[in-house]
């Protein structure tokens, strides 16, 4: 019977998601990250604890791995399966309201054979964090990318694909991807939304990049790509390989991007904005890409 619940409530899902609010009535906290966005995702190693905190007063049904976990208990600490993979993780209030969090295994690097894991080239990461800061520390795992899970939704206006390193290589390939990074992404998608900017989803020049691939274009080392938590992302809803007319002045030029540069920055003195806090930083367009901003969550302003 819940097998085919959960059918019938991801095909609702998946038909309204670009349709209806983005949102749930109610909120969580998994794993650290606070959400109400009706599709989510973790990233997580194999056999590792997800925490998860329901916020609400409403009832609920919790499914994880085609199990009723629990109707009752508004805090829940759910062991993650020890092989890697893409596993659901359920969240419905009654009578009709869910949430549906993706619950993604990773792949240990001690699985790594040199720079390599199942011939798709990683490089080296950094032994040691930058300044000793745990936001750079040395991942312990990455998220395996096949064609079969490639276009996954990993919250409602980004799939996995967005995030893939733009290095050659065939399946499998692997990412990282920051949880709060989504979050991020998605505020500032619906911020500009409530701006009047017509925009289906940003268009990605780079997102995770792997230390090889970061070292082959020039970057610094510890660039915040190599750790899944930085976006290089603009606007072109036509196609047309430019950054759209966002300040509406009837040219296509750097103030486009100076003025998206603009409005995330004003949202650094706003206080749900304050777990967002990271990089920012404005690019002008050449002959190999568009302008563009760059954002991302080392956890500390920065400005370029």
């Amino acid at each position: 019977m819940f097998r085919v619940l959960l059918t019938i409530l991801l095909f609702l899902k998946t038909i309204l998601l670009f349709s209806a609010d983005d949102t749930c009535s109610f909120k969580v906290i998994i794993n650290g990250e606070k959400t109400d966005l009706n599709i989510f995702s973790i990233f997580v190693m194999p056999s590792n604890d997800i925490k998860l905190q329901i916020i609400s007063d409403e009832k609920f049904s919790v499914h994880f791995r085609d199990k009723n976990i629990s109707s009752i208990s508004k805090e829940h600490l759910i062991k993650a399966p020890s092989e890697k993979g893409l596993y659901k993780l359920l969240i419905a209030s009654e009578p009709s309201d869910s949430m549906l969090i993706n619950v993604f295994v990773k792949v240990p690097l001690s699985k790594m054979n040199g720079e390599f894991l199942n011939g798709y080239r990683i490089g080296k990461y950094p032994e040691k964090p930058l300044n000793d800061n745990p936001v750079y520390a040395k991942p312990k795992g990455l998220i395996e990318v096949t064609e079969a899970n490639q276009f996954t939704n990993i919250s409602p206006n980004f799939t996995l694909s967005d995030f893939v390193c733009k290095q050659e290589g065939s399946f499998p390939k692997y990412v990282l991807i920051r949880s709060k990074l989504i979050l991020k992404l998605e505020y500032i998608h619906r911020l500009l939304r409530s701006k009047g900017i017509s925009l289906t989803k940003f268009k990605f020049i780079s997102a995770y990049r792997t230390p090889f691939y970061n070292k082959s274009i020039g970057n610094v080392k510890n660039s915040r790509h190599i750790y899944g938590g930085a976006a290089d992302i603009y606007i072109d809803e036509d196609n047309n390989g430019r950054m759209d007319d966002l300040n509406k002045d009837g040219k296509l030029d750097q103030n486009d991007a100076e003025y998206l540069y603009r409005l995330i920055d004003e949202q650094h003195t706003k206080g749900e904005y304050k777990e967002y806090i990271g990089g920012l930083g404005k690019y002008k367009r050449t002959s190999a890409h568009p302008a563009f901003i760059h954002i991302d969550t080392r956890g500390f302003k920065a400005r370029w």
